[in-house]
């Protein structure tokens, strides 16, 4: 055996690579599967809400017709009929604006605060604290709901929007981890020239942390909003008058035991829906873009 066999026979076997032209049919292959069940997961999503504006503009001998899914003949006596039916409509829309704008706003401000207490002051108990405040998550709202009745009940706060409004206003858990792992992936460095030009605590936070945090306040804010817009449980145990009531608990009362008016609370629901769609439509990148730099942190 020659030198060169030797060396030949002692030095390791790469693998056969793939030819060029399989990777690329194996990728292609991957894409196609992952974007047809994209497209199935939409229109399992999109349907019922094509549906909801479906009926609302069928007409009532059409209501329940499977073939309806583009109405013919299309009518918008749905729509008016729902003023008709409840002409304090403009009143339950601002009792809902009222709530989830205040609420919303409330929120971003406490949990941010505490979000980045956690995330940038070291203090004895903060691993404790921070454990405890998730671990608020996983009690149920029932649980909690009778002595907050009580509690707001002697401060007759029923039948006013403070029962709803003043927890917002001292954040969550969710709220506040959220943010916690947003300003976990901001560098220091930042607070360090801050402090240099002579920027205290507060004016760090809201002249360079806050908006740096732009799309977590995004991303948070919708979530937060759409929650409370479309609540319905916590609304119905505190808002017993028919002025305070909201959108949700409008609806809910065209309900019957008997009869129900399914185009007209259709039509109800798609007015509903179309502040949520339209604000999702021009917020959603920087959404996705603070729920994905909030998951980065360890």
């Amino acid at each position: 055996m020659t030198i060169t066999d030797t060396i030949k026979a002692g030095a390791p076997q790469r693998a056969a690579q793939p030819a060029p032209g399989l990777h690329r049919a194996r990728r292609r292959a991957r894409t196609g599967f992952y974007h047809a069940g994209m497209t199935v997961l939409v229109v399992l999503y999109i349907l019922p809400v094509l549906w909801a504006a479906s009926m609302s503009l069928r007409t009532d001998a059409n209501m329940f017709d499977a073939d309806q899914l583009i109405p013919h003949p299309i009518t918008f006596e749905h729509y008016a009929n729902l003023f008709t039916i409840l002409p304090d409509f403009g009143r339950y829309v601002g009792n809902t604006v009222l709530i989830a704008v205040v609420g919303t706003a409330g929120t971003l401000l406490s949990s941010s605060l505490a979000g980045y207490a956690l995330a940038r002051f070291t203090f004895p108990g903060q691993r404790a604290l921070l454990m405890v405040i998730l671990l608020t998550l996983m009690v149920p709202p029932q649980v909690t709901l009778i002595p907050q009745y009580v509690i707001f009940r002697n401060l007759n706060w029923i039948d006013t929007p403070l029962p709803i409004i003043v927890p917002m206003l001292f954040g969550g858990a969710l709220p506040t981890f959220f943010f916690r792992q947003f300003f976990l992936t901001l560098p220091r460095e930042l607070e360090d020239a801050a402090a240099i030009d002579g920027a205290g605590r507060w004016r760090t936070f809201f002249s360079v942390m806050a908006p740096l945090a732009g799309p977590a306040y995004l991303a948070m804010g919708l979530l937060t909003f759409v929650q409370l817009w479309n609540s319905f449980f916590v609304n119905s145990i505190y808002l017993q008058d028919q002025n305070q009531w909201v959108l949700t608990q409008a609806l809910q009362s065209l309900i019957g035991r008997y009869n129900s008016q399914y185009g007209e609370i259709m039509a109800g629901v798609t007015l509903v829906s179309l502040p949520i769609v339209i604000g999702y439509v021009f917020v959603q990148r920087w959404v996705v873009r603070g729920i994905a730099f909030s998951g980065m942190a360890n």
